[in-house]
């Protein structure tokens, strides 16, 4: 996988790669799927998120948060900007209880700028938003 990215974030991809990498975290109320992303479009993401609601038949909650790599403008140093519960794409997880609700949130994700996102979540101006490199679905399962 590490052969896809380029060579000046591979370090922080080793670094961080327990994070980045495809793992699910199976829970009763909820389970945590992070993907990495390579193609660093949305169209990626729209269809990880899809692959992923496949697997739920009743209704769940979803959110979406993103992990990205930062550049300081005044040292030009590279941080990893994890994704968590502080950063989530949605003030509140979204409702899905049908097909129709799937397919807004998939067309929705398409259209949000992840970038842009990532942009108002870094820590300060004096960072900039590199590259997007993986996300994570949190699904609050509806009993």
């Amino acid at each position: 996988m590490l052969q896809q990215v380029p060579d000046e974030y591979k370090e922080l991809y080793s670094r961080h790669w327990n994070t980045i990498k495809q793992s699910v975290k199976s829970g009763r109320i909820k389970d945590v799927y992070h993907y990495p992303l390579f193609l660093n479009s949305n169209v990626e993401i729209k269809n990880l998120l899809h692959e992923t609601l496949v697997n739920y038949r009743s209704k769940v909650k979803i959110n979406v948060a993103f992990g990205f790599v930062l550049r300081n403008r005044m040292t030009d140093v590279l941080r990893f900007f994890h994704p968590s519960n502080n950063t989530m794409l949605f003030d509140t997880p979204r409702l899905l209880t049908n097909v129709a609700d799937q397919r807004k949130l998939e067309d929705d994700i398409e259209r949000e700028d992840a970038v842009e996102y990532a942009r108002q979540q870094r820590p300060s101006t004096k960072w900039t938003v590199e590259i997007i490199v993986c996300v994570r679905f949190d699904i609050f399962k509806l009993l």
